[in-house]
């Protein structure tokens, strides 16, 4: 019995190989006396941001008409329709100081997503203000491995002119550890699991980054022994959890030691060629990967950036043959809105399936979904317009509690509801009790 008590949850299988494995949330290895106390799970927040806001054919198919629990989803949203009482459609916020010092809307509103301050234009100098999830990682980030976690698909350096006199750190960062200091995302897969599970080494050769791929051992190779082990002193749950968890790990990692990416810690001056992967694997797999690291308690503090401020990617995969950001300035000829609804469907699609992941994983009486909060949003509203107010935002999750998903809260466009109450309101889930960039306060309505 004492030697059961004094396992603790942050444990780790193979602790004595060259990586380790955190554990999800195993009630079972919580100590009896505590048990009641520990059930709680830790609360999680992530901010999803999709590049050149959103449209569709019209208005209404993407921002629902009627408000409260018993709105109708929009065409653009069905693939939420299982998760509608996981997340609020809030319509009329607006992020004031997004608008730029005359062109520049893109970077300038990347770089206020979650910092909702206003960016100093100049490509050469840099100014402005930690981001929410910053603010949140300076609170708890010492609970964890790694204090937050960065992520994003299309890579990029910070140096250069990206939009209209904005420095590129603006459009290809959504992280903010201070005034001057973006925090650069990994866009490679292989990358983001080894931070995860503490194999990471940026100082590594490729000889030496080849030898552990020729070796192809794998990280639960190593602690299928401890695994093996510690499932004798769980409960059935918990041992069904445990291998749950090790089965998703060993899937994502399969998929990632079959895609050839490369290994470098430090983004280029430009971006690179997509990686080997064809971009809706890429989506996905970091999506698998941002639930691993939440799972594991490896971060509870994700930003993830689907692609760079005014990405002007080819949506190939829906057989789309121009720019992103080409069409987004649509003119509103019906066949650009055409092409910007398939390209905002298939984003809230990526949603859904993360949440959806999200959802299917338990932890204490509920489950992952609960205990998080999720904002997606864009830089801008409208491509055409380039507007930053009445902004594109699904707020999901629970809070642990703190909030009342399943409805649409409407706010007057001409009201300045600000994005950054709910992003305040999002962060002190987490015991943060600063205020994000012009934040007058909390969301109430949540």
């Amino acid at each position: 019995m004492n030697q059961r008590r004094s396992i603790s949850r942050r444990m780790f299988l193979g602790g004595g190989a060259a990586v380790a494995i955190g554990l999800p949330f195993l009630e079972s290895l919580v100590p009896r006396g505590a048990r009641a106390q520990a059930v709680t799970a830790p609360k999680r927040i992530l901010f999803y941001y999709v590049p050149c806001g959103i449209n569709g054919s019209t208005r209404n198919d993407f921002w629902p008409v009627d408000t409260g629990t018993s709105y109708t989803l929009t065409s653009m949203l069905q693939s939420l329709a299982p998760l509608k009482s996981d997340f609020t459609f809030v319509t009329g916020l607006e992020n004031a100081l997004a608008k730029p010092d005359g062109p520049g809307d893109h970077a300038s509103g990347t770089g206020a997503f979650i910092t909702c301050e206003h960016p100093f234009k100049s490509a050469s100098q840099i100014m402005l203000a930690p981001s929410a999830d910053q603010l949140a990682a300076q609170k708890v980030g010492t609970a964890t491995r790694l204090p937050s976690l960065q992520i994003g698909i299309d890579a990029g350096g910070t140096a250069g002119d990206c939009d209209s006199g904005y420095s590129c750190a603006y459009a290809r960062n959504v992280s903010w550890a201070d005034a001057m200091t973006p925090l650069p995302k990994l866009t490679s897969a292989a990358q983001v699991f080894n931070q995860i599970f503490a194999g990471f080494d940026p100082t590594s050769t490729a000889a030496e980054r080849a030898k552990r791929l020729a070796y192809q051992k794998s990280v639960l190779d190593a602690a299928m022994g401890d695994a093996t082990s510690l499932q004798l002193k769980l409960a059935q749950t918990d041992k069904a959890k445990l291998d749950e968890y090790l089965t998703g790990v060993r899937e994502v990692e399969r998929e990632i030691m079959s895609t050839t990416t490369t290994s470098q810690c430090t983004e280029p001056a430009t971006a690179p060629p997509d990686q080997a992967a064809d971009y809706p694997t890429q989506v996905k797999t970091m999506s698998d990967l941002m639930v691993l690291a939440m799972q594991c308690d490896a971060t509870r503090i994700i930003s993830f950036m689907i692609g760079n401020a005014a990405s002007n990617r080819v949506y190939s995969n829906l057989g789309i043959t121009r720019g992103h950001h080409d069409i987004s300035h649509h003119m509103s000829l019906p066949a650009n809105l055409a092409l910007l609804q398939q390209i905002g469907t298939w984003e809230v699609q990526q949603l859904a399936y993360l949440l959806t992941k999200m959802k299917s994983v338990t932890e204490g009486a509920n489950d992952m979904l609960y205990n998080s909060s999720v904002f997606f949003s864009s830089e801008i509203s409208d491509g055409n317009q380039h507007n930053h107010n009445d902004m594109p935002v699904i707020f999901a999750g629970h809070g642990g509690g703190a909030f009342t998903p399943g409805k649409h809260v409407m706010y007057p466009v001409t009201g300045h509801t600000k994005v950054s109450n709910l992003l305040t309101s999002m962060i002190s889930t987490m015991g943060v009790t600063t205020k994000v960039g012009d934040a007058d306060g909390p969301l109430a309505e949540l």
